[in-house]
C-alpha cells in the first residue's frame, strides 16, 4: 500500500498540487485556477484521447460488420452456450477484433486518477490548522517558494465555496450542479458510442448501460465531494465534447433529440385518407339539365315511349316504301 502510495504521489498528486498552486500564484482566483488546469490538462492528453477514441471506434466497426456472422453463430449453437461463446472467439480472433467494451471502459475511466488526485488537491489546499500545512509541504516542490503564502487559497468562486460539500449546499445548487455534471458526462459518452442499430444486440445492450452507468456514477461522487471537483469535471466533459465534435462529427448530438415523422409525410397521409374516405360522386361535363329526368307520358316507364315511337316510324317508313 505505501508503495502504491508513493507512486501515486510521485506521478498524480505532487504535479497537479503544484502545477494548481503555480497557477492560482498568478491568477488568484481558485476557479479560474481549476478550470485553466483542466484545459491544459486536456490539450496534453488530447492525444492520447483522440487514439483511443479512433481505435475503439474502429474496434466497434469491425463489430458492426461481423454482426450477420454473429447472428448465424447465436443461431446455430443457441442450445449450447459454451460452444457459443468459442465460436465467438474464434471469429473475433480471426478477424482481428476484440471485445470493444473493455478499451471503452478504458477511455471513460482513464481521467480517474486525475478525478481522484483534483479531490485530494482541492482538499490540500483548503489546510487551516498547522498540522495540515506541515502534511502539505511534504508534497511541494522547493522550486515553489512562494507556497506559504497561498495557502489557504480563496475558493471563492461567483458566490460558491469550490471546499465545501455539495451535498451541504441548498437543493437548488445541488440540483443545478448535478444537472451538469451528468448531463454534460452523458452527451460525451453518447457521442462516443455508435449507433445502436449497427451493433451486435449484446453490445448495444452494453453502450446503453456504459451510456447511463457513467453519468450517474460521477454524479453520486460529486455529491459527496467539494464543489470544486465538480466544476473540474463539468470542464473536463466539455472539453471532451468539443474534442469529439471536430475529431468524429457533430451529427451524434442529433441522437440526443427525439425523431418525429417528417411534416410531408403526415400531410400525405392526411390527404390519401380524405381522399379514401371521401364518397363517391357520379362525374358530370358541368350541363346540370342534361342529369335532369323526363316525366313519364300516361303512365309509361321512363324511357318506354321513346323506344315505342322509333317503332312506329319504323313501322311506317316501312309501308310506305
Amino acid at each position: 500500500m505505501d508503495l502504491l502510495g508513493f507512486i501515486f504521489n510521485t506521478l498524480v498528486y505532487n504535479p497537479m498540487l503544484n502545477a494548481m498552486l503555480f497557477l492560482y500564484s498568478y491568477i488568484p482566483n481558485y476557479g479560474v485556477a481549476i478550470i485553466l488546469f483542466t484545459v491544459i490538462f486536456g490539450l496534453i492528453t488530447a492525444p492520447l484521447r483522440i487514439k483511443a477514441q479512433s481505435s475503439m471506434k474502429a474496434q466497434q466497426e469491425k463489430m458492426a460488420a461481423l454482426k450477420p456472422k454473429l447472428d448465424e453463430i447465436k443461431k446455430k449453437y443457441k442450445d449450447n452456450p459454451q460452444e457459443l461463446q468459442r465460436q465467438q472467439m474464434k471469429l473475433y480472433q480471426e478477424n482481428g477484433a476484440i471485445n470493444p467494451f473493455n478499451l471503452g471502459c478504458l477511455l471513460t475511466l482513464l481521467p480517474l486518477p486525475i478525478f481522484i488526485g483534483m479531490y485530494n488537491v482541492i482538499n490540500g489546499v483548503m489546510a487551516e490548522r498547522p498540522e495540515q500545512v506541515m502534511a502539505l509541504s511534504q508534497h511541494i516542490y522547493p522550486g515553489l517558494v512562494n507556497a506559504g503564502n497561498l495557502i489557504p487559497v480563496n475558493a471563492n468562486f461567483f458566490g460558491l465555496n469550490l471546499g465545501v460539500i455539495l451535498s451541504t449546499q441548498n437543493i437548488i445548487i445541488i440540483a443545478l450542479v448535478i444537472a451538469l455534471v451528468v448531463g454534460s458526462q452523458y452527451v460525451q459518452t453518447k457521442m462516443m458510442t455508435m449507433p445502436t442499430a449497427t451493433l451486435d444486440p449484446q453490445q448495444a445492450q452494453m453502450n446503453q448501460s456504459m451510456q447511463l452507468m457513467m453519468p450517474v456514477m460521477f454524479g453520486f461522487f460529486v455529491l459527496n465531494a467539494p464543489i470544486g471537483l465538480a466544476l473540474y469535471w463539468i470542464t473536463f466533459s466539455i472539453i471532451g465534447i468539443v474534442q469529439q465534435g471536430f475529431t468524429g462529427g457533430w451529427s451524434s448530438l442529433a441522437n440526443l433529440l427525439p425523431k418525429a415523422a417528417p411534416e410531408p409525410v403526415r400531410r400525405k397521409r392526411v390527404v390519401e385518407t380524405s381522399q379514401t374516405n371521401a364518397p363517391t360522386m357520379p362525374a358530370t361535363n358541368g350541363n346540370d339539365n342534361l342529369m335532369t329526368p323526363q316525366a313519364p307520358n300516361s303512365g309509361q316507364a321512363p324511357g318506354t315511349g321513346n323506344s315505342t315511337n322509333m317503332k312506329k316510324g319504323k313501322k311506317s317508313s316501312g309501308k310506305k316504301r
